[in-house]
């Protein structure tokens, strides 16, 4: 099993917003590593990118979408690999998590924020560590500018996902030993951490004095 990410999957030149207008309903699967895959994000609906990482009883589940087709695909490989589904909600936005009334999962565990509008499963207060033969997860919680109570998952110190823009977010990056970041609604969505980092504070440092808020640009 790789314990590494694909180098040329996160050489990038500029992060950008996706654009898959050709394949808007219709999501696909691309795979990262041997343990981790993912289903592409859709435009029409807005609809999230999907990762699944493969361990030995479980496949985990980061973000359920809202396209009409990726609960079918994962019943689908669901039944492939004899294994039962466990989600984690990053966040409460319909285009992360409509699909998960649709969705035959073990467990389901998200913020107390994101529970307001699931009314289901587990609310994660503090650090969920899950260690199989092959994968270590852990589960927690992540200051996000994009939406108050988000949960990160970091997989075997190497993939941490990544929601918003804050001050509070580039530190715990900093901090972290994982060298690489997937961001939802962006293409790649494997980045090197360091590459983030530097693109987030790029937008930081755009802030006016005294100011909560940035104007990052339309460009950005």
């Amino acid at each position: 099993m790789a314990a590494d990410m694909r180098e040329n999957s996160a050489e990038i030149t500029k992060i950008q917003d996706v654009d898959n207008s050709n394949n808007k309903q219709f999501p696909t699967w691309k795979c990262v590593t041997d343990y981790f895959s993912y289903i592409t994000p859709a435009i029409k609906p807005l609809s999230a990118n999907v990762s699944v990482i493969e361990g030995e009883k479980y496949l985990w589940v980061y973000d359920v979408g809202s396209n009409e087709n990726i609960p079918e695909m994962l019943a689908e490989i669901s039944k492939q690999k004899g294994k039962k589904i466990k989600i984690i909600l990053s966040h409460f936005h319909p285009d992360h998590i409509a699909n998960v009334q649709h969705i035959k999962w073990e467990s389901l565990y998200q913020g107390k924020n994101t529970y307001k509008y699931t009314h289901i499963g587990e609310i994660v207060e503090s650090d969920i560590n899950v260690d199989e033969t092959d994968i270590k997860l852990r589960i927690f919680q992540m200051p996000s500018s994009h939406a108050k109570g988000s949960l990160a998952l970091l997989v075997n110190n190497k993939t941490v996902y990544n929601a918003g823009i804050l001050k509070q977010q580039i530190d715990i990056l900093k901090k972290m030993a994982a060298p690489y970041v997937l961001l939802s609604h962006r293409e790649p969505f494997v980045q090197k951490k360091q590459a983030v980092i530097s693109w987030l504070e790029k937008i930081y440092a755009m802030r006016e004095k005294n100011e909560p808020w940035i104007d990052a640009g339309m460009g950005e």
